[in-house]
């Protein structure tokens, strides 16, 4: 059997059975990824509103308007 475990080990970097550290390794990689992808998306949007409310800036739409409807503050619209 150790011939076996071996090569388990050698085709995949490491044994069949996963210890304690390699197993919360694994969560928190995968949580860490799932966090990243949703920090993502949320950044996403936020450039979506952003790009959003510039046009309907350059329309001459009123800037309380363009901020109901992208949910940026009337601040940040008047920066843009």
């Amino acid at each position: 059997m150790g011939i076996f475990e071996k090569e388990i080990e050698t085709k995949i970097g490491r044994s069949d059975t996963m210890g304690t550290q390699e197993y919360l390794l694994d969560k928190a990689e995968k949580k860490g990824i799932q966090k990243g992808i949703q920090k993502g998306k949320i950044e996403g949007k936020r450039e979506e509103a952003i790009a959003i409310a510039l046009e309907f800036k350059k329309m001459g739409l009123p800037i309380a308007d363009i901020a109901k409807g992208t949910g940026l503050s009337i601040e940040e619209i008047e920066k843009l």
